[in-house]
């Protein structure tokens, strides 16, 4: 039920304005439902209690059209007829029962992340401190316990030679030498006893630090998962065009960032800036990338082919001028590859395109390139199909000079 380009919801019923008086209870709220999903996606925060009944138009312009209904009658149309979207008027008038747009709200948990991400890093470290402090802590005491059994020790062998020998001058001697090490045995017990007293006293203004930090990952993994579900609504809202737009836009954005990072004397906070948002954006790119490729995973194989090339500009008639010079390497190319494993067939391919774009002049070349690398990629999927690869571009080039002829 979505539009092939604009991704609204198939709700127009402009062509047979009777429709919505003929059509089943069901049916019809089948598409007010749809309605309502899209602008959920769209107005994560919508308030549809106080937005009003959503139907099908009755009157003049909004017959056939989806509204919500006024109490007075009045009907207020959602969608441009065109598909491009939402009525102005629509978004006008009910902008405080919508709230903020999808894309607000995705800003705004953009900042709240880094924000939390921020609070989480601050725990993390305080975290690490109160781990070092307790490893000290555990040293500490170790040292303690060591020094109190040399102190006893001493005071044992002091003891037993004060027993056996009496008292001369080498036992005099050796008892003063027993003496003065258990006095320092016992200041260095004592001077440890006063650091582990500290190291305890930094301890308890960390404690509780694990729960923080355990808070903080949940609070951060909540707003991660608030955002994507936003996201992703949003996206399954739009045509596979608006996404891979959005996908060339983030990648030039980032190509900026890399120019910032890369440099001759960036300042090191430009630096961290730069280099976080691009993290941000490869995040979004994967999660990006993953929808797109679900998308072309759907479409058919002649669709597939079709939007490669549009992906990468070619036009037909470059396809075409470059087919004449390329065919037949790449059949036979194919053909060998066809006795070996896909992946080799794969690099195969990928050479010969690379080779071939140094080779051929401009746009020929070019187009040899896209034509090798894109077999290459289309080989790694249809390993074991590669014939099909083959027919299907054939196919298309013929009907493409077909109706160029007619």
């Amino acid at each position: 039920m979505t539009h092939e380009h604009s991704g609204l919801p198939d709700t127009s019923y402009a062509e047979t304005p009777l429709l919505g008086d003929f059509m089943h209870p069901e049916e019809k709220q089948t598409f007010v439902e749809k309605s309502k999903e899209y602008i959920k996606a769209h107005f994560t925060n919508v308030d549809f209690s106080k937005l009003g009944p959503i139907s099908i138009g009755k009157k003049g312009a909004t017959k056939g059209e989806m509204v919500v209904l006024g109490t007075k009658g009045g009907e207020a149309q959602i969608f441009k007829k065109d598909g491009s979207g939402f009525m102005k008027s629509f978004t006008d008038r009910f902008s405080k029962t919508l709230g903020p747009t999808a894309e607000q709200i995705i800003a705004e948990d953009r900042d709240t992340l880094q924000e939390q991400r921020q609070r989480l890093a601050e725990a993390e470290k305080q975290q690490r401190e109160a781990e070092k402090i307790a490893a000290e802590r555990e040293k500490e005491l170790l040292e303690m316990e060591d020094l109190k059994q040399k102190t006893e020790r001493a005071q044992a062998q002091i003891d037993a030679l004060q027993e056996e020998q009496g008292s001369n001058l080498e036992s005099e001697a050796e008892l003063s030498r027993l003496k003065q090490l258990k006095n320092n045995h016992q200041a260095e017990y004592e001077e440890k006893k006063k650091e582990v007293a500290a190291l305890e006293k930094q301890a308890k203004k960390t404690k509780g630090i694990k729960d923080k930090v355990a808070k903080a990952k949940e609070k951060l993994d909540e707003i991660v998962k608030k955002r994507n579900h936003t996201e992703e609504r949003l996206n399954n809202t739009k045509s596979l065009d608006e996404l891979n737009r959005r996908e060339t836009e983030l990648q030039q954005q980032n190509a900026e960032d890399q120019a910032i990072i890369d440099a001759a004397e960036p300042s090191p906070s430009e630096i961290q800036a730069a280099e976080a948002r691009v993290e941000e954006r490869n995040e979004e790119l994967a999660r990006l990338q993953t929808q797109i490729a679900e998308r072309e995973e759907a479409m058919p194989l002649r669709e597939r082919i079709k939007e490669i090339f549009k992906k990468h500009g070619v036009t037909v008639t470059a396809i075409v001028i470059a087919a004449g010079v390329t065919i037949g390497a790449v059949v036979s190319s194919i053909t060998k590859g066809l006795k070996a494993t896909g992946k080799a067939m794969a690099g195969g391919l990928k050479e010969i395109g690379d080779k071939l774009s140094s080779l051929l002049p401009g746009l020929i070349g070019q187009v040899a390139h896209f034509l090798f690398n894109t077999a290459a990629k289309a080989v790694a999927f249809l390993a074991e199909h590669t014939w099909l690869i083959i027919l299907a571009v054939v196919a298309f080039l013929f009907e493409k000079l077909m109706k160029k002829q007619r």
